[in-house]
């Protein structure tokens, strides 16, 4: 009975911070609308499409692998060490070629005038598949809180950076540009 009691507390955990996660972000969602032209959202929009199928690429199954095979290993941290070298290997050649096929893939994709989005998307795929592992193997040894945690630390850098970003620096760029013009240059509208 203890052993279902610590499986429901950890599912809670995992389902709760991926829950909040979620609906953090989605209140993000009405400041988009407001603030990009339907035209960029829809963009976006069309590229988060993308994101699952690519996803499910980039990771080939190995993280339920390494659940697989980490379990039945006696030795667990060679088996993450494999996952984690192969997905990182499958990820950095997939990096390398999105920034060298850029143009075409944007053509594919039927979005010519927005390389820059989807080279972005494609580094940020290519990033959160190899984050995959590591996440894996917390939630292997146990460690709901702490992944909960660092869960839920990406979501508030994600909704703070989307907030510096989108309502910070276009008021800055107008009151006190020498801040942030050294890094910030928005790619149309309001400047």
């Amino acid at each position: 009975m203890a052993g279902i009691k610590a499986l429901a507390k950890e599912t809670a955990v995992y389902g709760l911070s991926s829950i909040i996660g979620r609906f953090l972000n989605w209140c993000l969602v009405p400041l988009y609308v407001y603030m990009f032209p339907a035209e960029e959202y829809g963009v976006v929009s069309y590229l988060y499409s993308f994101t699952a199928v690519a996803l499910v690429i980039l990771n080939y199954g190995m993280e339920t692998g390494y659940f697989r095979f980490a379990s039945r290993s006696d030795n667990p941290q060679r088996v993450y060490t494999t996952a984690l070298i192969s997905v990182g290997a499958t990820s950095l050649i997939f990096m390398a070629l999105m920034s060298v096929f850029i143009n075409p893939v944007s053509e594919l994709m039927l979005l010519p005038d927005s390389k820059l989005y989807v080279w972005m998307l494609a580094m940020i795929v290519a990033i959160d598949a190899f984050t995959n592992i590591p996440f894996a193997s917390l939630r292997f040894r146990k460690k709901a809180y702490r992944f909960a945690g660092i869960k839920l630390l990406n979501v508030f850098v994600n909704i703070g950076l989307n907030l510096f970003f989108i309502l910070a620096c276009p008021a800055l760029m107008k009151s006190a540009p020498w801040l942030v013009s050294w890094f910030y240059a928005p790619l149309g509208g309001e400047s």
